[in-house]
């Protein structure tokens, strides 16, 4: 059983790569996080369904459910409550606005940097 000021967050990418550097930014900048990872949208779903989870940190561009999908099922199925972060190169005005009217909580493009991810992350929880 987890402790009970530990949250947990859920990072969502089908880069390996990506996970890991945004997992280690975590880990390293903000204290009583934990971090589950999910390949793509369908993973998070199920990894959704098996955890309590205090926030999701989401890529758009995914094979098998984009992150845009994503945010529309956690919307309407999983958890209105559940802030979202979508993490994405698409750093167009329009599709923060698309991912916003989605349900999305903020928007942070790629590159990541660092003190931004945790800025948002810590703000959100």
């Amino acid at each position: 059983m987890t402790d009970q000021g530990e949250k947990k967050v859920l990072v969502v990418d089908d880069s390996a790569t990506m996970r890991m550097l945004i997992t280690m930014t975590i880990k390293k900048s903000i204290s009583g996080v934990s971090v589950i990872e999910a390949l793509n949208g369908a993973d998070a779903q199920d990894k959704l369904q098996s955890n309590k989870v205090d926030l999701v940190l989401t890529d758009v561009n995914m094979p098998k459910m984009n992150g845009w999908e994503l945010v529309k099922w956690i919307r309407s199925s999983h958890s209105k409550d559940i802030p979202v972060v979508i993490i994405t190169t698409e750093g167009a005005e329009e599709e923060i606005e698309e991912g916003k009217a989605l349900g999305a909580n903020a928007y942070i493009t790629k590159p990541v940097k660092s003190q931004e991810l945790k800025d948002t992350i810590q703000g959100l929880l």
